[in-house]
């Protein structure tokens, strides 16, 4: 009985605020999609660098849209497969920091920040330099105030 107490006494003690709930939901949404593409990438690299240099400008003609399939078989060439297991395994600490912030533990925010600039700069290293970060960061930094302004609220008990 006593047990159970405990846990209802630290229940009211550690409440999530909204803004907290609904950045990390965004994050495990965002996060798990890039995650799983990752994940599929680097398993079936060859097939999908296949089907770019095959089958792909057919299919994005009849969709109306005007990609450049050497131009993209070109970059997904270059990146290689360990460009996308890199990214996996960023994508996987963003979720673990997630994750932890979920939980209240306020070191997800040290994973997380760190495993998004990780996924800012592989592009930069794997890719090209004249890749441009800058929405990606722009929305990382707005992520990362936002989740320390939930976590300074809690402890303002606000």
């Amino acid at each position: 009985m006593k047990f159970m107490e405990e846990i209802t006494q630290h229940q009211n003690q550690a409440q999530r605020p909204q803004l907290l709930t609904a950045l990390t939901i965004l994050s495990f949404i965002g996060s798990g999609a890039s995650f799983l593409s990752y994940f599929l990438m680097s398993i079936y690299y060859n097939a999908f660098l296949a089907v770019i240099k095959t089958d792909l400008g057919e299919v994005y003609s009849q969709m109306g849209l005007d990609v450049n399939p050497e131009m993209l078989a070109e970059i997904f060439e270059k990146a290689g497969r360990p460009f996308f297991l890199l990214m996996l395994l960023a994508y996987t600490g963003s979720l673990w920091g997630v994750y932890k912030m979920w939980n209240l533990q306020k070191e997800g925010l040290h994973y997380y920040a760190i495993s998004q600039l990780v996924i800012l700069i592989l592009p930069l290293i794997f890719i090209s330099t004249q890749m441009s970060v800058l929405p990606g960061l722009l929305l990382t930094i707005l992520f990362i105030l936002l989740y320390f302004r939930s976590f300074k609220m809690m402890e303002d008990g606000k």
